[in-house]
């Protein structure tokens, strides 16, 4: 039974994906994985650029859309996600020129450094990594005393949390299952796999070396049990089953509100700052650099809402 539920939101969530890649982008020359709309409330001209993290083809395609703007002399800013916080450690860590720099070659620095050579400014748009920090801790606790008390309706704000969350990444006339699957942005993803904790490890030395330890004791072979009734089994399935789906009811809420949801109202909000703030280019565009994840939640925004 619980497989064949798992199939049935499996074949759902795919038709959902498709329906998206289905659906025509914005403006019919945007290469996959960017969206260019108008703001509901600057009416600024705006293009998402979606990145996977340290991805070749994401640092490649972020450089071309800046580019073309430049060459248009319609660049008015670059946003990258990032705070103040992070960012200051990032070119403290690796700036340009440098070897770690091109160990961690990232979409955010590139985009910055190819409007530094445009003459147009980069804006910080994303929540600071403190603020965000909290955010986490709080829902992380808020979901274990929601789970405890589901008379007092804390299931039901778990689903919806869970059900706005999942809105934000599937919202329709944004990034569809072809810009996911692009061949140039998966045959680099073994970059960006490598790339990812490196960074972590070069600006978090206590995280990096927290995650190396419990990968060491994770690798570590356990002594083979004795055999085991099928009682046991069927308890050991349902004690797996439960967990993994506690796991997740946590962690999704964790991602989808704090790491997600959360942070697209205030990227679209700093987005739309910079769309509003005085430019040599008052026509031009704003290029915003943004995790895949953020897009389509954060087009919606800026383009169907002026209140954000």
């Amino acid at each position: 039974m619980a497989g064949r539920l798992l199939l049935l939101l499996v074949a759902l969530l795919s038709a959902l994906l498709l329906t998206r890649a289905s659906q025509p982008s914005a403006i019919a020359a945007d290469p996959l994985g960017v969206i260019t709309l108008r703001d509901a409330k600057s009416r600024t001209r705006v293009r998402l650029v979606g990145s996977m993290h340290f991805n070749p083809h994401s640092i490649a395609l972020a450089q071309r859309i800046v580019a073309e703007e430049a060459s248009a002399g319609g660049l008015r800013a670059v946003a990258v996600e990032s705070c103040p916080t992070r960012w200051n450690a990032t070119l403290r860590m690796q700036p340009a020129g440098s070897l770690l720099r091109s160990l961690c070659d990232n979409e955010m620095q590139a985009a910055a450094e190819a409007a530094e050579a445009a003459g147009a400014v980069t804006a910080l748009v994303d929540q600071t990594i403190e603020d965000t920090g909290a955010r986490v801790r709080q829902i992380f606790g808020a979901t274990l005393a929601e789970l405890c008390t589901p008379w007092d309706g804390g299931w039901s704000r778990i689903l919806e949390d869970l059900t706005l969350g999942c809105g934000q990444v599937l919202s329709s006339g944004g990034l569809g299952l072809s810009s996911i699957l692009d061949p140039r942005l998966l045959l680099g993803f073994p970059v960006s796999l490598g790339r990812y904790p490196l960074s972590i490890g070069i600006k978090s030395p206590l995280v990096g070396a927290a995650a190396v330890a419990l990968l060491f004791l994770v690798s570590q072979g356990e002594e083979t049990p004795p055999p085991a009734t099928e009682l046991e089994q069927l308890l050991d399935i349902a004690e797996s089953l439960a967990f993994v789906a506690l796991e997740s009811i946590i962690l999704g809420r964790v991602l989808l509100v704090a790491l997600l949801e959360e942070r697209n109202y205030v990227l679209a909000r700093n987005i739309r700052k910079a769309c509003l703030a005085k430019s040599a280019s008052p026509d031009g565009a704003v290029v915003a650099v943004l995790g895949m994840a953020h897009l389509n939640g954060v087009g919606s925004l800026l383009r169907d809402s002026r209140i954000v």
